[in-house]
């Protein structure tokens, strides 16, 4: 067995004190190293000589000030230097006295980055995570000597209510169970015990009665008298409560959870059983700790177990090998406590199966017994310096780093590979010096190669231990790619200074409360503001117009969601005038977060003011454009008349036919140029509208013939242009008309049909009567009659597809054309 001590009693300044007094009775060799005195200038001074007390409530805020557990001790070593401790103690029996074993832990680390967390602190750690109970310390007479925290949460009295105070003892235990407890005191002492485990009733401040549990430790004086003791007390009333919870928890437990009395398992989780392969009704009441353990370690798990069910320990945490079902040894790592249980000692706990950790610890540890193969597969250069800064070890990182062999090295000092006029050597001394004294130094450097390359490295020095000796173990990467990529990374951050500087576009950078932070020499000139002026004002408090601001909010907030904003918008100069602004918000995004905010104004007063006497412009043309379509209108109106008036002036009655044919066509014709001068579009009508107004024309021209002649209308509202809706009009005016006079030669009544449908672009005409029929001799193609040319004419006009049907009774023509655009 190795006799060498472990390495926290080496590297912890460690004192033995006079429990009253705090003198210092012995000290270990770190602490006469680290405060320079001789051990026996040392023992006879008092810890308080050492430094002075620096408040906790200076690192932490919200600790409680007065309390050794909470303060952070300023020392200062022999020769002046100052430095930051925190003490953890335990109080126990030396040369028959009681003392104090104390622990000056440095904490210089967490006062220089001014660390909030207790947790980062020693004391806090033990305080917190292995304490979290109240602390009550009593003297030899039953008295209270020190009362925590916790204690005063728990019970309700202060510390002042009870230090000192006679008779505090019968008030805090209930008059039923007062003798029980003195009696167990007695017996303890009696026996000399130095600690032991109680439950028992408690009275608080208010009058609450809970069910508490004792971990008592007794301190004996050199008569051995009773000095005093320190109880951890934790409120367990609501413990059987608690059970049923346990129970459901463990049962989910990824770890094993068991529970051991009378020697075998009255309880174990379903991951406990899977661990060795059983089921739970197998180990339950059947097999106990030995059953589970391979058998070189059964002494030590039963001894373990007998400690804690003896009260020697209250708790246990330790590894052992463990055997399952189908005979396969596994690692195991148990914890467990002392409880009792239905009245009598048990102990439950925890186990993990860390059969893998352990194989992977064995192959680690396989895999350092060959350190200079790790050592060299290191691709960064690795060198050992002594004290004297002198390199006594490299690997072949170093080697092929620097393209030296490895026997240069030996002897050699830092400045040797350093790259001449590149480093401060007395800077580069201090930090070999900082590391052997045990701070971690981390710098960037400047090395030589053997070719006289100069390159830049990366340094991270720490202190280390090489054959019993103090060394700096020192890892330098070279970092030429970095450094490359991070000088591209300036220049390419200096060509987008200058884009945004010297753009000829108005630029101005927000932070994320739309504060400017800068503007170009762009914005500058429009805006007439020098960036002196308005650096930390609000852009929209600044130039954005009243009447404006409620949209420009809405689009800041469309930007700082990551979207990129365009839009145009008025905005306020110095001067006070407006100006038409084309606007651009483009998001600044890190890590998936807009954090500022680019705003682009492109100055568009001159285009807006193009546009707007182009929009006048337009208007006059529209104006112009209605009264040509009114005029024309008007003019076929005049043409209308005068055929009128010569056909009433006429005594044929072929050229009465003749003229008041051409008259409904021309009428058809001035009817579309009436709507257009009327339309707010002076291109397109509404040719469902039309087709109304077209047949109400016709019949109220033809109602002469006295037939009584229904038109149905059937028309999708459809948009046509001059060019289709004229051959349109006429063709309709031809059908209408021909079937008015041709349809119906022996009747009074008939019956004429339009629809007008659209299927996308493709336009369908459908005119049916229920007439006699379409002469059989009558072609499209070799029309012989004046409207059936007419009809095929203006078809093709209108790229379109015509034909005729006899439907019995009746015609139907139909025409498909498509949509202009």
């Amino acid at each position: 067995m190795s006799t060498k001590a472990p390495s926290f009693f080496k590297e912890q300044p460690i004192f033995i004190l006079d429990h009253e007094t705090l003198d210092i009775i012995d000290a270990n060799d770190n602490a006469v190293d680290r405060y320079g005195y001789s051990y026996k200038e040392l023992c006879s001074m008092n810890v308080n000589d050492l430094g002075e007390k620096k408040k906790r409530t200076e690192v932490i805020e919200g600790i409680k000030e007065d309390g050794s557990a909470d303060k952070i001790w300023i020392h200062k070593s022999k020769d002046g230097e100052k430095f930051y401790v925190q003490f953890t103690s335990h109080t126990f029996n030396y040369q028959g006295k009681p003392v104090k074993f104390a622990v000056a832990h440095d904490v210089g680390e967490q006062i220089a980055r001014k660390e909030t967390q207790r947790i980062k602190f020693p004391q806090f750690v033990i305080h917190e995570s292995n304490y979290p109970l109240a602390e009550i310390e009593w003297d030899g007479n039953f008295q209270v000597r020190n009362w925590s925290e916790k204690a005063e949460a728990l019970f309700g009295w202060q510390e002042e209510e009870v230090v000192g105070e006679k008779g505090f003892f019968q008030k805090l235990i209930p008059e039923k169970e007062l003798d029980a407890a003195l009696n167990k005191i007695r017996e303890a002492i009696k026996n000399q015990e130095i600690h032991y485990t109680t439950e028992g009733k408690v009275k608080t401040k208010n009058g609450n009665i809970l069910t508490c549990k004792w971990y008592n430790s007794l301190i004996y004086d050199e008569h051995k008298e009773l000095y005093s003791i320190h109880s951890l007390v934790t409120d367990i009333t609501g413990q059987k409560q608690s059970e049923n919870l346990f129970r459901a928890l463990s049962e989910e437990s990824l770890v094993g959870v068991y529970l051991i009395q009378d020697g075998i398992f009255k309880y174990v989780n379903p991951q406990f059983a899977d661990i060795f392969g059983y089921k739970r009704k197998e180990i339950m009441y059947h097999k106990g700790p030995g059953d589970l353990t391979y058998p070189e370690d059964r002494d030590l798990v039963l001894d373990n177990l007998q400690q804690r069910i003896e009260g020697e320990v209250d708790y246990k945490e330790y590894d052992f090998r463990g055997i399952t079902k189908q005979g396969n040894m596994i690692h195991v790592s148990v914890f467990g406590s002392a409880i009792s249980y239905m009245g009598q000692p048990a102990i439950i706990g925890t186990l993990l199966d860390i059969t893998e950790n352990k194989e992977t610890l064995r192959k680690y540890q396989a895999s350092v017994e060959s350190f200079q193969d790790l050592f060299d597969s290191i691709s960064d250069a690795i060198y050992i310096q002594n004290e004297d800064g002198e390199i006594i070890e490299v690997n072949q990182g170093a080697v092929e780093m620097y393209g030296y062999k490895q026997k240069y090295f030996i002897g050699k000092k830092p400045e040797d590979l350093a790259a001449p006029g590149k480093v401060d050597f007395e800077k580069t001394q201090k930090h070999v010096e900082r590391a052997l004294n045990g701070s971690r130094q981390s710098f960037e450097w400047w090395g030589r190669r053997k070719n006289g390359e100069v390159f830049p490295l990366e340094i991270v020095a720490n202190p280390g231990t090489y054959f019993g000796k103090n060394v700096v173990i020192t890892i330098a990467r070279d970092i030429s790619e970095r450094y490359e990529a991070e000088e591209q990374l300036r220049q390419n951050e200096e060509m987008f200074r200058q884009l945004f500087l010297n753009s000829p576009i108005p630029i101005a950078f927000l932070d994320k409360q739309q504060e400017i932070r800068d503007v170009n020499a762009a914005f500058s000139e429009v805006f007439g503001y020098q960036i002196g002026e308005i650096r930390g004002l609000n852009i929209d408090s600044l130039i954005v117009p009243d009447n404006k601001k409620e949209i420009a909010h809405r689009i800041s907030e469309t930007i700082f969601s990551g979207q990129t904003a365009f839009y145009t918008s008025k905005r306020k100069t110095k001067d006070g005038s407006l100006i038409d602004v084309l606007i651009y918000g483009v998001p600044v995004i890190v890590n998936n977060k807009t954090v500022a905010i680019y705003g682009i104004y492109v100055d568009i007063t001159d285009r807006k003011q193009a546009e707007e006497q182009l929009k006048k412009s337009l208007k006059e043309k529209e104006v112009l454009l209605a009264e040509i379509h009114h005029r024309v209108k008007n003019n076929l109106a005049v043409i209308t008349g005068l055929l009128e008036l010569q056909a009433y002036n006429t005594s044929s009655s072929e050229a009465t036919d003749v003229l008041q044919t051409s008259q409904m066509r021309i009428n058809s014709i001035a009817l579309i140029h009436e709507k257009l001068y009327q339309n707010e579009n002076l291109s397109e009508i509404s040719f469902d509208v039309y087709l109304e107004q077209l047949a109400n024309v016709i019949m109220q021209s033809l109602g002469s013939a006295r037939k009584e002649i229904e038109i149905e209308i059937d028309a999708e509202p459809i948009e046509l242009t001059i060019n289709q809706a004229i051959p349109c009009g006429l063709i309709l005016n031809e059908l209408i008309t021909n079937a008015y006079k041709h349809a119906f030669p022996d009747r009074d009544k008939g019956e004429i049909t339009i629809s007008l449908a659209r299927d996308d672009s493709q336009i369908t005409l459908r005119v049916v009567d229920d007439g006699i029929g379409i002469p059989k001799d009558t072609d499209l193609d070799k029309p012989k009659s004046l409207g059936v040319k007419l009809i095929k004419t203006l078809s093709k006009q209108l790229t379109g597809e015509a034909s005729f049907s006899n439907k019995n009774p009746g015609t139907e023509f139909e025409l498909k054309f498509e949509l202009e655009d």
